[in-house]
């Protein structure tokens, strides 16, 4: 009888100490902005015990002293697993979820082009390379315009993408070179070197610029290097346009380059504007793109 007594003493000694339970309370944050996060999930780990986070971003839930790791999830955001201590708030900070996977690898893009006014029959040919560290690519085209004639209108570029990806925010390199011949009267070569900052749909380009610039008629030669700048966005759904104005700031001259490009599907169209001190130059091109594959990514 003793030691059933006994017994019956030490499991129900057991059984509470099992049932006891603590609670806790907090708040959720994001890590980049410290803003709360509504409606954010949290569990008790291994178990369907669990709750969420009011409209700003607090939170209280009991669970057994046995128990001792929280979850939180919250859409877009990496979901988070915490150890409980002696603390009985805490204060939690999720990191945004990017998974970012661009498709402009290993593309090639053929165009059908035309000056509207002096050079009238072009095209353009466009190439990306493979990924070869992490997301960075190396992009590369030429384009030509000409009326067979006296004017010629060659651009080209070379371009080394995706350098530095995080979360809304990437870093390219890119170079070009325009070549123009015009009227027999305007010989002209410019090179431009610039970084382009990709934040949030918005690019913001920066970087250097050089001209050698011959326009007969008014005896004018400009030979300089000078700042180059530009801005640009990206409009998705439903238009799926980019815009860019570029701008390059010499001595007495002034070079601008706009662009509108439209994607839909494998077909891509455009209007560009091109000026350079007397030239004046809008293009309009559609072409289609398309994707190659390697023998060992087939694999």
């Amino acid at each position: 009888m003793l030691k059933n007594t006994l017994l019956i003493f030490f499991l129900s000694i057991f059984g509470l100490a099992v049932s006891q339970t603590t609670e806790y309370s907090g708040i959720v944050k994001a890590k980049g902005d410290k803003l709360p996060l509504p409606g954010a999930i949290l569990t008790v780990k291994g178990t369907q015990i669990g709750t969420q986070t009011d409209f700003d971003g607090n939170f209280k839930i009991s669970l057994p002293d046995s128990l001792n790791v929280l979850s939180f999830a919250y859409i877009g955001f990496k979901s988070l697993d915490f150890k409980l201590s002696e603390n009985k708030f805490i204060e939690i900070f999720l990191k945004e979820d990017c998974t970012i996977c661009f498709l402009d690898h290993q593309q090639i893009g053929i165009y059908a082009q035309s000056g509207v006014i002096g050079n009238p029959l072009g095209g353009q040919f466009d190439l990306s390379f493979p990924a070869f560290f992490g997301e960075s690519t190396l992009k590369t085209g030429i384009g030509y315009q000409t009326n067979f004639k006296e004017n010629r209108f060659l651009n080209a570029y070379v371009n080394l993408e995706h350098l530095f990806v995080d979360c809304g925010f990437s870093i390219d390199i890119n170079s070009s070179m325009r070549n123009l011949n015009y009227d027999n009267n305007i010989d002209s070569n410019s090179y431009s070197l610039e970084s382009v900052i990709n934040l949030r749909g918005i690019q913001i380009m920066t970087g250097f610029s050089n001209v050698d610039y011959v326009e007969l008629d008014k005896n004018k030669t400009v030979k300089s290097n000078g700042p180059f700048i530009g801005l640009g966005t990206w409009l998705g759904p439903p238009f799926y346009t980019s815009v860019n104005a570029k701008t390059s700031i010499y001595k007495d001259l002034s070079e601008y380059q706009v662009e509108i490009k439209r994607n839909f599907k494998r077909l891509s169209s455009f209007i560009r504007y091109n000026r350079i001190g007397s030239f004046n130059e809008i293009s309009m091109g559609i072409g289609y793109q398309f994707t190659y594959y390697l023998k060992k990514r087939e694999r």
